[in-house]
C-alpha cells in the first residue's frame, strides 16, 4: 500500500529584490471565542531549517498555551486613562486625583499622547525629558516621574515589555541661585512693615489672615478650613486636621491632610491669640448682621455673603490689592509668608527638628531643601557672631535666638 506523502509547509519565494526566501502558513485551529478559523503566515526566513524550527515553536507555543489573542497596539493615552480610572482612583484624595489629571492634560499627554506606546523609544523620552528639565526646572523630575508610571503600568499588563521611560539619563539642572532674583519671603523687618500697612489700611480679616500666616506657618488650605474649635485660647494652641482642596470642575473640597505629620497641634504665642480674639470679636458681630448664629463651628475666615469656605484664590486677590497700593514693597506669593515663618525661626535658632513639626513636613529633607533661609540681617551678622563665639565661646544659635524673635 503506497504511503501519503505529507504536505511540506515550508515554501520557498523569491523576494523583490531577488533573493531566495522561505516561509509558512499554519492552521492554528477554530477560536473559541469567535467561532472562526484561525491561521499565520510567517515570512523572510533565510534557510528553510530556520523555517522549520519557527514552524516546531510556534506548534508548541500553541500546543501548551492554546490560542492568543494578537493585543491590539493601544496609545500612550489610552492606557493612561486606563491607570487613571483602574489604578491611580483608588490610592489618592480627589484632589490628588484631578490635579494630577491636570498636569497629564498641561503636561504630559502633549508629548506622548497621541502615540502607540509601544513605539515610545528610550531616545523619544530622554529629548521629551530634557525639554521639560529646561522649560520647568523645578518641576521636570514630577513629570518624568508621572510619564513613567504610564509606560511601568503598560509593562505589567503587556503592552509593552520594558519602561521605555526608565532608562534615560536623569538632566542635569542648574540649580545656582539667582542672587538678582528677590526671595519668596520676608525678613523681620519687612514681615513687620507689611503687617502694619495692611493693619492700618485694609480690613481686619485680612491682617489676622496673614499675621496667623506668617506666626504660625500654616498653609493656605490649613487656614481656610480652620474652626473657632480648632484654637485653644487658654492652652495657647491650634489643631491642623484638616485642609482645603480643589476638586474635579473647581469644586471646593475639605479633607484629612495628606501625610500624618501635617495632622499637628502647634504653639501660639500671645500676639497672634490676641489678632485673633480680634477678629473674633468684629466677624461675631459681622455675623449677627447678616442673621448668622457664631459657634465653635464658625470657620475662622468665611465668605461675606453666606458664611461659606472662601475661595483659594481670595487671598492672592487680597495681596494684589495690597501690593497696587504699596508700590514700594517687594512682593510675594501667599506661601510666602510660610516661607517667612520658617526663616525667621532658623533665624531665631530654632532646631529644625521643631521646625519641621510646626511646619507638618513629613521628611525632614523639605525642610532644609524648602525653609533653610536666613534673613538678610542674619547673613550680615554671620562673621561677627563666628568672630564673638571664637573669642568668647558664645553659642551661636543662641546668639541669634536672643537677638530676633519672630513673635516679638
Amino acid at each position: 500500500m503506497a504511503t501519503k506523502k505529507k504536505n511540506n509547509p515550508i515554501k520557498e519565494y523569491t523576494k523583490k529584490d531577488g533573493s531566495t526566501a522561505y516561509m509558512f502558513k499554519k492552521y492554528l485551529g477554530i477560536d473559541p471565542l469567535t467561532g472562526k478559523q484561525r491561521e499565520t503566515t510567517r515570512r523572510g526566513f533565510t534557510s528553510s531549517k530556520e523555517a522549520k524550527l519557527a514552524l516546531a515553536r510556534l506548534e508548541i507555543e500553541v500546543a501548551e498555551e492554546g490560542l492568543k489573542d494578537k493585543p491590539k497596539s493601544r496609545t500612550y493615552q489610552e492606557v493612561a486613562e486606563d491607570w487613571f480610572e483602574l489604578i491611580y482612583k483608588e490610592k489618592v484624595k480627589e484632589s490628588t486625583y484631578w490635579n494630577t489629571h491636570l498636569l497629564f492634560e498641561k503636561h504630559i499627554l502633549p508629548a506622548f499622547g497621541a502615540y502607540k506606546i509601544d513605539r515610545i523609544t528610550v531616545t523619544a523620552c530622554q529629548k521629551q525629558a530634557n525639554k521639560w528639565a529646561k522649560e520647568s526646572p523645578k518641576r521636570h523630575q514630577r513629570y518624568i516621574n508621572y510619564a513613567g508610571m504610564i509606560f511601568k503600568y503598560a509593562a505589567s499588563v503587556g503592552d509593552i515589555k520594558k519602561n521605555p521611560m526608565g532608562k534615560i539619563t536623569m538632566p542635569t539642572v542648574d540649580e545656582e541661585h539667582d542672587p538678582n532674583e528677590p526671595e519668596n519671603f520676608y525678613d523681620r523687618e519687612q514681615l513687620l512693615d507689611f503687617l502694619e500697612r495692611l493693619k492700618a489700611g485694609f480690613p481686619y480679616k485680612r491682617y489676622a489672615f496673614f499675621t496667623l500666616l506668617a506666626y504660625t506657618g500654616l498653609r493656605k488650605g490649613e487656614a481656610l478650613v480652620l474652626t473657632w474649635r480648632d484654637i485653644d485660647f487658654k492652652q495657647k494652641t491650634i489643631t491642623i486636621n484638616k485642609t482645603q482642596a480643589v476638586g474635579e470642575n473647581g469644586k471646593l473640597l475639605v479633607q484629612v491632610p495628606k501625610t500624618k505629620a501635617s495632622n499637628r497641634i502647634i504653639s501660639i504665642d500671645n500676639a497672634t491669640i490676641e489678632v485673633l480674639k480680634e477678629w473674633r470679636n468684629i466677624q461675631s458681630n459681622d455675623l449677627k448682621k447678616l442673621g448668622y448664629m457664631a459657634s465653635v463651628n464658625q470657620l475662622v475666615f468665611s465668605k461675606i455673603d453666606d458664611n461659606s469656605y472662601m475661595y483659594p484664590r481670595t487671598p492672592l486677590s487680597w495681596l494684589d490689592s495690597f501690593y497696587n497700593k504699596n508700590k514700594d514693597m517687594k512682593r510675594i506669593t501667599v506661601h510666602g509668608f510660610r516661607h517667612s515663618h520658617a526663616s525667621l525661626l532658623f533665624a531665631a535658632g530654632i532646631d529644625i527638628k521643631y521646625v519641621q513639626y510646626r511646619l507638618g513636613h513629613s521628611n525632614i529633607k523639605t525642610t532644609y531643601s524648602i525653609y533653610v533661609h536666613v534673613t538678610k540681617e542674619a547673613k550680615e551678622e554671620t562673621a561677627e557672631l563666628f568672630s564673638d563665639y571664637m573669642k568668647n565661646g558664645k553659642n551661636l544659635g543662641q546668639s541669634l535666638g536672643q537677638k530676633k524673635n519672630p513673635a516679638q
